[in-house]
């Protein structure tokens, strides 16, 4: 069973290594899924298998750490952040594998980093649905990531409490 800190400590060194790695990775490849080119595509396919494979190591990792216990704030909050986090965690994890879905099974020949093949057979059907989850998980993406970054912003200067502190790379809690 895993140990919660205490609520002023922060968290650990490689908990907020991932977080900012997969953090800054999520918040490119939005941009790029929304002004996506044939230039880019092969750099966005890339960067999106990077992000699964961060997101597999976060997700083992934090089944491990302790972590610290929320900052006192009313329950709704709470839930809220419960649900926020763990809505970024299924969406961050899920985009990539929709669209791994959508180019293993294109028309074209896609390739990451412009080294790595991806097709693997072409199938429209299951491509279209790769292609409508990818979609629809992006604007969901979108959105947890602006409450998140919100929430965080909102616990730092309005409610001035350490929650922010607690995940910045240099900043003690």
């Amino acid at each position: 069973m895993k140990e919660t800190a205490s609520v002023n400590s922060g968290f650990a060194t490689r908990m907020k290594s991932l977080h900012w790695a997969i953090a800054v990775l999520v918040l490119i490849m939005l941009y790029g899924g929304f002004t996506l080119s044939r230039e880019t595509a092969t750099l966005h396919f890339g960067t999106g298998l990077v992000v699964l494979v961060l997101m597999v190591i976060w997700l083992a990792v934090r089944r491990t750490s302790i972590r610290p216990a929320y900052t006192p704030m009313p329950r709704w909050q709470e839930i809220a952040a419960k649900a926020t986090h763990h809505g970024l965690y299924a969406s961050v994890t899920l985009q990539p594998v929709f669209g791994l879905l959508m180019v293993t099974t294109s028309k074209g020949e896609p390739v990451a980093y412009g080294v790595i093949p991806l097709k693997i057979v072409q199938n429209d059907t299951i491509n279209e649905i790769g292609h409508v989850l990818h979609g629809v998980n992006g604007f969901l993406l979108t959105a947890l990531v602006a409450v998140h970054i919100l929430a965080a912003l909102y616990h730092h200067f309005i409610v001035r409490d350490n929650v922010l502190k607690r995940m910045l790379p240099f900043a003690k809690a």
